[in-house]
């Protein structure tokens, strides 16, 4: 049995905190990336790495102090975020930030992850889960910035799980829905994220990519074209 590492980037004190408890509780040993002094809130046995991911160029150094450390992660949740509310009005050098925090940097962990699955045995989990939303396929004003990035890393985690299916990589970009399909909005709960995320990590081949799940239920296939959602609740 291979040694058990997860790694988090973008630890926050609801999914991600939830996150790393459930795979520490397995056995994980648990990396976690913060952008700000919350590292120090971590528990002692946590590897906390204070990163700033609106920088993609800083990703690459977060890799190699966890494997310097614990070891290769054979499981890497992208939980880090960032939400804009300006609209169209939003200014380039904004959007640009956004974009290395909701994508450029998920692309360079997916990147990192890749190198490291490939010295793993074939016994390690090998999965990479970027936590997201219903952006990809629905606009939300004025939520422009954010569902640009969101549908550009869908992209890159069907893209993934499609060209790394044969080698057993695994491929996730989760959506937490309400049981009518609607997106969870301030109701997303973090202890679902944390027990789909075990399901996800121990499953023996690719499930589907697009991983929409209900609390209780987990994965759960919403028939969906591309909408208007109107305007986000919480603008």
């Amino acid at each position: 049995m291979s040694l058990k590492v997860v790694l988090i980037l973008g630890y926050g004190q609801r999914i991600g905190a939830a996150v790393a408890r459930a795979f520490a509780s397995r056995g994980y040993k648990v990396a976690v990336v913060c952008r700000s002094d919350k590292v120090a809130d971590t528990p002692d046995d946590y590897l906390s790495i204070k990163a700033d991911l609106s920088n993609a160029y800083n990703v690459e150094d977060v890799f190699t102090q966890v494997r310097s450390k614990l070891g290769i992660p054979s499981v890497v949740v992208y939980n880090a975020f960032i939400l804009s509310i300006q609209g169209f009005d939003q200014p380039l050098s904004s959007v640009i930030t956004d974009a290395h925090v909701n994508t450029f940097s998920a692309y360079a962990a997916a990147q990192q992850a890749v190198k490291g699955f490939a010295e793993l045995p074939s016994d390690a989990s090998k999965t990479f889960i970027y936590t997201s939303n219903k952006l990809h396929i629905m606009t939300l004003e004025p939520l422009i910035s954010m569902g640009m990035g969101k549908s550009a890393s869908a992209h890159m985690i069907h893209y993934l799980s499609e060209v790394y299916k044969s080698s057993g990589y695994k491929f996730y970009h989760t959506d937490e829905r309400e049981s009518n399909g609607e997106p969870a909005y301030d109701k997303l709960d973090a202890e679902a994220h944390a027990n789909f995320y075990i399901e996800l990590a121990e499953g023996k081949h690719q499930g589907p990519w697009n991983a929409t799940f209900v609390k209780g239920k987990g994965y759960v296939k919403f028939d969906e074209n591309p909408i208007h959602g109107g305007r986000f609740p919480g603008a």
